[in-house]
């Protein structure tokens, strides 16, 4: 039977509902920050039942609560979150019930697939999207009136219902299929949860991977074409876009080294190489936080007091229990003087974090945005093509970056090779859940892939200074 999960799949890529249909899914896909994602959502889901009993329910006889209720028919199956039955009027709400701080298009299609099926075999009024509102402060305890909160999407569903009809129809007939069919693969084989369904002979250098290509990698595998090497010379492409083909057709590195001249002349010494790791969950951890805000709970850092100079390290990791924030921000404050450029990878992420910080630390909060203004995005100089290198595969990622410029630094073998393992492990000591003969090689652990991810940048930054022969 089509579910309202298989029918999400269907929008993402017709060829992930067939597999979820014909259980082809790669579940080695699934990381350890998946699964906490999953139990993240059951933990707002179990908030809001509470919070429907209590609040929306309370105190009221004549409505009556049916948790998680399931209806089929011969082809379709929905398993509600939560219906809200009116003894008065004799009529059914639906409750939807999303981790999300806002409604969005995806939660449209969910629920007008839900009510296609329901208004069939029950009576239906109004349908609500009961979320996580975006502007919650926690106090000492969470507060669920204030956490949560209600919008009734009733409108919005049925300006969907024409389109959801066809397009349930569609994934109905896909589900029934005894063969995938390849012109229903997605576009994003980085992210496929069946790669060998959806691109089984990826080339060296796929379409796909050309920076921001949208839906014009639809259009060029509707033209039978996947490697970049077969785009014919007039397609249209963004001047981002023809730059990394030409690299790959070169099959070398394109270089503009005036660029990257004016570029690396706006950094001002002391040079500080700046890097945090956070973790931000949807029921917020401590006083005064937001749901989603994210909490920082390490940096690391690199200072080049001069031409010539050797870095210098400073680092700090603090997973007590405690909000981070008030030793973070001192400890990093004591190293940052008041003059010099501020070296991020992604400007937004840094910055955003510091906005944070200076929230939570008022005190310390024109020192925190001084640095906001003295940042210096070495990304910008990948992302806006000054260096374009064929491996780095369309993406300006630091992740892209490094391997290709610098590989004798490499996060194969650290106990944490990514950001995501890094939040669960903080998140793990938080709770108390590794032992404490055990957080002490986790915290080096931890130490070693952000001083690892901060000296790329320091890495990254000598190898363009002997491209400009600086």
């Amino acid at each position: 039977m089509l579910t309202k999960t298989g029918f999400l799949a269907y929008l993402d890529a017709p060829m992930h509902l067939w597999a979820l249909s014909h259980h082809q899914m790669d579940q080695t896909l699934h990381s350890a920050y998946d699964e906490f994602l999953a139990q993240q959502g059951q933990e707002v889901e179990a908030l809001a039942r509470q919070y429907l009993e209590g609040g929306i329910l309370a105190g009221k006889d004549h409505l009556r609560l049916a948790w998680q209720p399931t209806y089929k028919d011969d082809r379709f199956y929905v398993r509600a979150d939560a219906l809200v039955y009116d003894a008065k009027a004799g009529v059914y709400d639906l409750y939807e019930i999303k981790s999300a701080t806002s409604v969005q298009k995806t939660h449209e299609y969910d629920l007008t697939f839900q009510v296609l099926l329901l208004e069939t075999q029950i009576p239906l009024r109004d349908v609500y999207l009961l979320h996580i509102d975006k502007n919650y402060q926690h106090g000492h305890q969470l507060d669920l009136a204030g956490f949560f909160t209600v919008e009734e999407i009733s409108p919005q569903v049925a300006a969907r219902r024409e389109e959801v009809t066809l397009l349930r129809e569609a994934a109905w007939e896909v589900t029934q299929s005894p063969v995938p069919n390849a012109a229903l693969a997605c576009t994003k084989p980085g992210s496929c949860p069946c790669p060998d369904l959806c691109h089984p002979d990826l080339p060296e250098n796929p379409v796909y991977s050309l920076p921001y290509i949208g839906k014009k990698a639809l259009t060029l595998r509707d033209m039978g074409i996947l490697a970049m090497e077969d785009i014919p010379g007039e397609f249209s492409l963004t001047p981002k876009q023809q730059l990394h083909l030409e690299a790959v057709r070169a099959g070398e590195p394109i270089i503009d080294t005036r660029a990257i001249v004016e570029a690396l002349a706006t950094m001002q010494y002391p040079l500080y190489f700046l890097d945090y790791e956070t973790f931000n969950p949807a029921v917020p951890l401590f006083q005064g936080y937001q749901p989603y805000e994210h909490i920082v709970f390490q940096y690391s850092l690199f200072v080049v007091q001069e031409p010539g100079a050797e870095p210098q390290h400073y680092e700090a990791l603090f997973a007590d229990g405690q909000d981070p924030a008030p030793k973070i921000v001192p400890d990093l404050l004591s190293h940052i003087g008041p003059t010099g450029s501020v070296v991020v990878w992604n400007q937004s992420f840094e910055a955003g974090r510091n906005q944070t910080l200076a929230r939570h630390c008022p005190s310390h909060a024109d020192r925190l945005l001084d640095i906001n203004e003295r940042l210096y995005d070495l990304m910008l100089i990948f992302r806006d093509g000054h260096y374009v290198h064929p491996r780095f595969q369309g993406s300006a990622s630091l992740k892209a970056v490094l391997p290709v410029m610098c590989p004798e630094l490499t996060y194969t073998g650290l106990a944490i090779p990514n950001g995501e393992a890094a939040m669960l492990t903080w998140y793990q000591l938080h709770t108390g859940a590794i032992p404490p003969e055990e957080s002490a090689e986790i915290l080096d652990a931890m130490k070693a892939y952000c001083k690892l991810d901060t000296y790329g940048m320091v890495a990254i930054w000598k190898q363009l200074r002997q491209i400009i022969g600086r």
